[in-house]
């Protein structure tokens, strides 16, 4: 009675957990997974109740009509789940029409094999029905074909875990648990399943205890462990609410959607693949360019070195076009090379802008300075002397936007800044420069005790600090001090003055680099000084003080013996 009791519980508790997850899982339709998720649960609670009244058929005939038709079970939950594992991993393309209809050859053959039984017998060479008090089981003897369609079902379970656990690997923590749970589900019964095709030979080598007279199959009572992991991974881990995105489709589509060119070359330089966007830039379709060389298609990309990159021009029927050719090594498992990624950048928008400022660049400064200079000379003429004064003011101010126009351009475009200069030397000349043009302020500087040399740039930043803190000096004694010292590997200049301070649209260069239409500086000045000290490496900062003046401090990074030029 107590072996009775405890069997409907085990029963009664697999065929709730089992089917109350088919029922959940059918409500989570269209979501992907979700539909053969809910064929497999299906197809096991189909199982266990089938097997469950089988076991307590006493009837000989009936009993081996409850075992026929435990079959759906077996015949449907492989290939449910195969399809389920690639609909959860993102495969849905390998799910067809056509894969479904060859997924269910073998079981259908089965299904088959088992009704017409009798008059061949490949599924089973003898059926025998034995009782065990109130409890009927069926002594089978296997035929060739039980053992085609174990391997069948094995080898579809076996392809379904393995891609889940694919997913698992690559994912988060929440689909890592989802996975877990899946595996599980699919796990228990196949084990069960295992323990009775092999005559309980698990157990038998294990306890030595001889169970195979039983021909009890404990496949479908191992879907109340089943069940509880389903359950587990609906309520805990979101299951078919958050279905993961694999990597894979995930890298895919970026690539696909792309503006830029992708190539996939092997290591003999051979097209492997290419996206749309490639096959539109080298004007061939995808097809057509796989398995050709590389350079068939991209001349340049024998120039190619390491991580170089190369500007080409390809026609095409809008015109002209301009492509950035970049390289990157794909790693294989062990460390070797496996190929390459050819990536196919249009740079023509950039090329042509960068064009276009350079051409209105080196025409407004050249204008620039002839303009104002005619002006100038004009304004002599006038007899108004203050009027004239006025305009040769503002004719120099523009001429002298132009100078500092033409100094930014030589600090951001020159490749090489000659030989760097010392601190010292710098802080001398450019002392000096500025007390010639600005005799009314008293320019002081303090050297650094130690012997340092920085890039040339450096010169003109400090310039027109100096400058900066000279023409904007209203007090009635103004003065300006330079303090130069050299910490570690870096020079610290400090420009101090007693002016009024710098207005916080001019601030807003060189602590924000950014103006706005509202709110923006009158020159290139302080522009230059923030352009040249990111040119040197450095920083540069601004600390006022309370009352009046300005303190700007430049930390510039020293030039080692090792990087100075070889006439240096």
């Amino acid at each position: 009675m107590t072996v009775s009791h405890v069997s409907f519980v085990l029963i009664w508790g697999t065929i709730t957990a089992s089917a109350a997850l088919t029922l959940l899982a059918w409500r989570q339709r269209p979501k992907p997974g979700a539909t053969p998720f809910a064929a497999m649960m299906g197809a096991g609670t189909w199982w266990v109740v089938a097997s469950a009244i089988g076991l307590f058929t006493l009837d000989g005939s009936r009993r081996l009509l409850l075992h026929n038709l435990e079959w759906v079970g077996p015949a449907v939950l492989p290939p449910a789940w195969l399809v389920f594992a690639l609909e959860y991993t993102s495969r849905e393309e390998y799910v067809s029409r056509r894969t479904l209809g060859l997924l269910g050859v073998v079981p259908l053959v089965t299904l088959v094999l088992l009704a017409t039984n009798d008059t061949h017998h490949l599924l089973y060479t003898d059926r025998v029905v034995r009782r065990y008090g109130e409890v009927a089981l069926v002594d089978a003897q296997r035929g060739p074909w039980f053992w085609v369609f174990i391997t069948y079902a094995y080898a579809l379970l076996a392809a379904g875990t393995f891609h889940v656990i694919q997913l698992a690997v690559s994912s988060r923590s929440l689909y890592r648990g989802q996975a877990a749970a899946l595996v599980v589900t699919v796990i228990a019964p196949w084990i069960g399943n295992l323990i009775y095709a092999t005559d309980y030979l698990p157990i038998v080598v294990l306890t030595g205890t001889d169970l195979s007279l039983t021909n009890f199959d404990p496949t479908p009572f191992m879907f109340v462990i089943s069940g509880a992991a389903g359950l587990a991974a609906l309520s805990q881990f979101r299951f078919l609410d958050a279905v993961p995105v694999s990597s894979r489709v995930a890298r895919d589509s970026v690539v696909e959607s792309m503006d830029d060119g992708v190539i996939v070359v092997d290591d003999d330089d051979t097209v492997i693949d290419c996206n749309p966007q490639a096959a539109e830039i080298i004007d061939c379709t995808r097809d057509s360019a796989v398995e050709r060389p590389v350079s068939a298609l991209l001349p340049a990309y024998d120039e190619l070195d390491g991580e170089d990159t190369r500007t080409i021009e390809i026609e095409r029927q809008d015109g002209v076009r301009y492509y950035e050719l970049s390289e990157t090594d794909l790693g294989s498992t062990v460390d070797r090379t496996a190929g390459h990624i050819v990536l196919i950048h249009d740079v023509t928008d950039r090329r042509n802008r960068v064009q276009q400022l350079d051409v209105l660049n080196r025409v407004l400064r050249h204008n620039l300075r002839n303009e104002m200079n005619v002006i100038y000379g004009y304004a002599d003429r006038l007899d108004d002397g203050e009027a004239v004064d006025r305009i040769q003011q503002k004719a120099m101010r523009m001429v002298t936007l132009g100078d500092k126009a033409r100094e930014i351009d030589r600090i951001l475009d020159d490749e090489s800044d000659g030989e760097p200069i010392t601190v010292s030397q710098v802080l001398d000349l450019e002392v000096e420069r500025a007390r010639e043009a600005y005799p009314d302020v008293t320019f002081e500087a303090s050297a650094p005790e130690a012997a340092a040399t920085c890039d040339r740039p450096l010169g003109a930043v400090l310039r027109n600090l100096l400058e900066n803190a000279a023409e904007h000096n209203d007090s009635d004694d103004p003065w300006v001090r330079v303090d130069a010292r050299i910490e570690g590997d870096e020079a610290i200049l400090e420009v101090v003055d007693n002016g009024p301070g710098i207005p916080a649209e001019e601030r807003s260069v060189l602590r924000n680099k950014e103006e706005t239409p509202l709110q923006h500086s009158s020159g290139l000045g302080l522009w230059l000084v923030s352009w040249g000290v990111e040119r040197l490496g450095g920083t540069v900062t601004i600390a006022e003080a309370d009352e009046s003046g300005t303190t700007i401090r430049l930390e510039v990074p020293v030039v080692e013996e090792s990087e100075r030029t070889p006439d240096s």
